[in-house]
């Protein structure tokens, strides 16, 4: 006997081994998952470190900016280029390189072979008129000039001294040549030195001449160094003077130099070559900027200077301790934004795919400040700002305040900024994020975009003034970010639908326009089912009523309340409000096969729901409406046939019951209830106060006994207001009127 009462204990221990196998599974397959977040979390916070730390310690001044403390060199020494001395001496260099001429001496020598000849024709001559005419003509020669220079030939042994004089007068001629009237262009008319070289000549064979020797007004000017230099070669000095005034009149017309440019260039590039930059050398201590001085361009190339070589005389260990500062810093933000993640925001906590979108977000924005840091537009606000938008719209204000918090923080130590700053993007950031507590308009995120604009500009005054800054620095960054705050409005309101689809969210907008009675989905629920229909914006309107008392997302349990059963349209003569006429569907049909039918509307909704691209949300709804609740009227059927069946088998209630899940949302249990309770009111012969009270109150206390609200975390101060705004909602829709007398009773 005692054998027989242990055999069956044998099955039971198996059959306890089967959940245990299954727990284990699942616990396994969570900390699976667990350890893939922390891995996402912590890669986040590995590259927002990196990205913070950057190439070393930001610079964090600007121009224009009144530091509050007295700027000193902290580096043993740097060099700064001296832009100023270097170009002067540079200058000076080239200023001392004449322009490169070339000398073509031929017009001048033909001119000394003509006066040579004439010399020789007087000396020929036995009169003034023996000259021909057309010579006498060309050389505007005068009788008494034809009488000096017939004195000074009237030997053959003075002919001959006077052509060997002759070459040597015009020889300095010859080699220096005669500067024409264009010769050379304005910007080299300054030049009081000429180099110049004869044709065929190399330029490094050039010899420098004044410029008063060439100029033709210089040359034939009375007693000037060219007529001294002609006379002294005659040892008559009245012939050199008669001899100088007939070639004076013709040197005009025969210039001689020609300005090479590209030589000159050239030869100016090379001087400036060779003269080394000038660095002025700071020390340690040294003052580059006074307590309240405003920082112009000078101090900040200087100040720059000094950074570069600051990052430049970091060691290793220096950079890697500041690395793992940072690290730690990061990870801090990290843990304090992931402990109010997991006690106040568990639809992020819970999901991986929500985990890694808000990562890669704060990433991605630290990314764009980098890029940003280095501009003067103070751009770097508006990835704060997005982000934190976003997240507002995404999940909630609260949780978008405590991401702007880490994102000012992070923003503020990648750029070097002060606490001013932080207060800055910190309260800018945040009056937008708080400002977005439902989009239903186009224009809603303008006006949000406007209030993180006006944040901005009142802070930056606010934070200028305290600071001492200038009132024009103040009024630039006032203005930029401002502009840059209504711009991130804009924007999102541009890439809201890709940002719907990116974090799986429905807004306002979305919700109205999927509740329009045009959408393809209600169309054909209308034409299909009318009375699903009709019973659907009634569940809608009440529900909603019901959300707003409780400060739940209304619209969205109004809109899900449209498509909750819209699976019904596949098969809509099998539920009782489509039906026509006293017949049932089911009365041929086994309460299991039934159960089945009534059951499957909610599968069918989903895979409806999901084939015309609704919201997940809305899909969410779709299945969870009913739950797990049990299928009441054919679990009793079947129980009662099987009770009449001596050989009916047991009837199991999970076979009858919805598969779920259960609500996950308040919504999803706000709509449970208003579902079950206008179904419930319709078969209410005289729908009383008093019955329509007493119904609600049964039906919500069986759900609640269910365990059908245990997941959505609606409290029982919350279940009990839904009950009160149910009940009135439905005592509305049922009101007495008053009987006209002519009316009869149906």
């Amino acid at each position: 006997m005692s054998i027989g009462k242990r055999r069956p204990k044998a099955p039971r221990a198996q059959l306890r081994s089967l959940p245990s196998a299954s727990a284990k599974q699942s616990r396994l397959a969570r900390q699976r998952a667990r350890l893939v977040a922390l891995s996402v979390v912590a890669t986040a916070v590995v590259a927002c470190a990196a990205i913070v730390h950057g190439s070393g310690p930001p610079f964090s001044f600007r121009l224009g900016e009144r530091p509050d403390r007295e700027i000193r060199v902290n580096v043993k020494e740097f060099k700064v280029r001296n832009q100023t001395k270097t170009s002067n001496e540079r200058q000076a260099v080239v200023d001392k390189v004449p322009p490169s001429m070339v000398n073509d001496p031929a017009p001048i020598k033909d001119l000394a072979d003509r006066l040579d000849d004439l010399t020789v024709t007087i000396a020929k001559s036995g009169r003034f008129e023996d000259v021909p005419q057309t010579l006498r003509g060309a050389w505007k020669l005068k009788p008494e000039t034809y009488l000096d220079i017939k004195a000074a030939t009237d030997t053959p042994q003075r002919r001959d001294n006077l052509h060997v004089q002759l070459q040597k007068a015009f020889l300095p001629l010859l080699e220096n040549g005669v500067l024409g009237p264009e010769a050379l262009p304005r910007n080299e008319e300054s030049s009081s030195m000429l180099a110049i070289h004869n044709v065929g000549q190399p330029w490094s064979d050039s010899r420098l001449v004044p410029r008063d020797r060439v100029v033709p007004e210089r040359i034939v000017k009375p007693g000037g160094p060219a007529q001294h230099d002609f006379v002294s070669a005659f040892t008559m000095p009245r012939t050199g003077e008669v001899l100088f005034q007939l070639v004076a009149d013709r040197i005009d017309s025969r210039p001689t130099l020609t300005h090479e440019p590209e030589v000159t260039a050239r030869l100016r590039n090379e001087a400036r070559a060779r003269v080394n930059e000038h660095f002025d050398t700071f020390t340690k201590g040294d003052v580059l900027v006074e307590q309240g001085q405003a920082i112009g361009e000078e101090q900040l190339i200087l100040l720059r200077m000094e950074h570069e070589a600051a990052q430049s005389a970091l060691s290793l260990g220096d950079r890697a301790r500041r690395a793992v500062g940072i690290l730690g810093l990061v990870a801090a933000l990290f843990l304090l934004t992931g402990y109010y993640v997991f006690w106040h925001e568990p639809r992020i906590a819970g999901d991986l795919r929500h985990i890694t979108t808000v990562c890669g977000l704060v990433v991605l924005c630290l990314v764009v400040v980098r890029l940003l840091a280095n501009q003067t537009w103070n751009a770097e606000v508006v990835p704060v700002a997005i982000a934190a938008m976003i997240l507002a719209i995404a999940y909630s204000a609260n949780f978008a305040l405590m991401a702007t918090f880490g994102l000012s923080l992070l923003t503020c130590m990648t750029l070097g900024s002060g606490i001013s700053y932080f207060l800055v993007v910190m309260g800018g950031t945040a009056a937008g994020a708080l400002a977005l507590n439902e989009v239903r308009t186009r224009t809603k995120l303008i006006k949000v975009g406007a209030t993180a604009a006006l944040g901005y500009l009142l802070l930056t005054w606010a934070a200028g003034l305290w600071e001492h800054q200038s009132i024009d620095l103040i009024r630039s960054d006032g203005l930029w970010r401002a502009g840059w705050g209504l711009m991130a409005g804009f924007f999102l309101g541009g890439s809201l639908p890709f940002l719907e689809n990116a974090f799986g969210i429905v807004t306002g907008i979305s919700l109205l326009e999927l509740g329009d009675i045009t959408h393809p989905l209600l169309q054909e629920l209308v034409r299909r089912a009318p009375g699903t229909h009709n019973h659907s914006i009634t569940v809608g309107t009440i529900a909603e009523a019901a959300a707003e008392r409780i400060g739940a997302n209304a619209l969205l349990v109004r809109i899900g309340a449209y498509f909750h059963d819209i699976g019904k349209m596949l098969k809509p003569h099998y539920f009782v409000e489509n039906q026509v006429g006293s017949t049932s569907r089911h009365a041929n049909l086994a309460p299991a096969m039934s159960t089945l039918i009534i059951i499957g509307h909610v599968k069918d909704g989903v895979d409806l729901g999901r084939q015309h691209h609704l919201p997940e949300p809305i899909i969410d709804l779709i299945e969870q409406h009913h739950g797990t609740t049990l299928v009441e009227y054919f679990f009793h059927e079947a129980n009662r046939r099987s009770g009449a069946n001596p050989d009916g088998s047991t009837v199991h209630e999970n076979a009858f019951r919805y598969p779920g899940p259960k609500p996950q949302t308040r919504e999803a249990g706000i709509l449970m209830m208003a579902d079950s309770v206008e179904s419930a009111s319709r078969t209410l012969s005289e729908p009383t106060p008093s019955r329509i009270e007493g119904l609600v109150s049964d039906l919500i206390d069986k759900r609640l006994r269910d365990g059908q609200f245990d997941e959505c975390g609606l409290t029982l101060r919350e279940i009990a207001e839904i009950r009160e705004c149910l009940i009135k909602s439905l005592i509305g829709i049922y009101h007495g009127r008053v009987k006209y007398p002519e009316q009869r009773t149906a």
